[in-house]
């Protein structure tokens, strides 16, 4: 198996009225700020008091964050430069198997981030999961879609930003991206508006400012939910249980880098991605 380390900025902008107004000197209010201290120590991810992301999931059974998180030494992302903040490593590996309710997901293999507080194969790197876990508002994924019949897929090698399977919906790419190891640092700030379900996506590479890659449309964000940050790796084969069913290779040892996230409400002001953010 090939270690493969690629770099990500995520930036949530969850909007509940965003208008067209003139940009405001003032910069929308922080709701949840995952960035890591330049001090923290892995130890502290363990810590409900000390980690800003919940310390007990998604793990797999019996793991620490401490076991599976990492501290890089990468080039600072441009949301972690004026916050002196530093970039996490999300790794995988053959005991990443999440056990909810006592009941192994064979199927899957899962490190994911998950906010203290929050209004080969394919791997779902960033994702809104709504609250009754049956469907996403938005995806962001890398590799072979799962029942791919060409392997690896033409895409496997993007970043893809896919809309909401709310309701049933199939999921549409809305935005690709080259995606490779040793690559540049890939920042996004997707924004989701709770009333009037849409969504519009920004993006830029490295320490570029970000543009408008998907303008504002329909995306239905029924049923709210959860921010999850991190890798949710499918099987490989078909199954009727994806879940619990399905090939996974041993010796599996992967990981993500992930740096300047926060999540922010932009309902009464408008955001300036083009900055990085204090």
């Amino acid at each position: 198996m090939t270690f493969f380390t690629t770099l990500l900025t995520a930036a949530l902008a969850l909007s509940s009225a965003v208008s067209g107004t003139p940009m405001k000197k003032r910069s929308p209010k922080i709701i949840f700020d995952g960035r890591i201290p330049v001090k923290t120590q892995l130890a502290d991810l363990n810590s409900a008091s000390a980690s800003p992301f919940n310390a007990e999931y998604i793990l797999g059974a019996g793991q620490k964050w401490s076991d599976v998180a990492k501290f890089p030494r990468v080039e600072t992302s441009m949301y972690d430069l004026r916050s002196r903040s530093k970039a996490i490593e999300v790794t995988i590996n053959d005991d990443s198997i999440f056990a909810p309710g006592g009941t192994p997901q064979a199927g899957f293999r899962r490190s994911e981030l998950l906010p203290k507080s929050n209004n080969g194969t394919d791997a779902t790197l960033v994702f809104i999961e709504t609250n009754d876990y049956s469907s996403h508002v938005w995806t962001l994924k890398t590799g072979s879609a799962y029942g791919a019949t060409v392997l690896p897929a033409p895409d496997a090698r993007t970043l893809r930003l896919g809309s909401s399977t709310a309701g049933g919906a199939a999921e549409e790419v809305l935005f690709s991206v080259p995606f490779r190891k040793g690559g540049p640092w890939h920042n996004f700030a997707v924004e989701t508006d709770w009333d009037k379900n849409t969504i519009a996506v920004y993006y830029s590479a490295d320490y570029a400012p970000l543009r408008k890659v998907v303008e504002t449309r329909e995306n239905d964000a029924t049923g709210k939910g959860q921010a999850h940050i991190g890798i949710l790796k499918l099987p490989t084969g078909p199954s009727s249980d994806v879940a619990h069913e399905g090939y996974q290779q041993s010796n599996l040892n992967e990981g993500l880098v992930y740096g300047g996230i926060f999540v922010e409400d932009s309902s009464s002001r408008k955001p300036n991605y083009c900055r990085p953010r204090a």
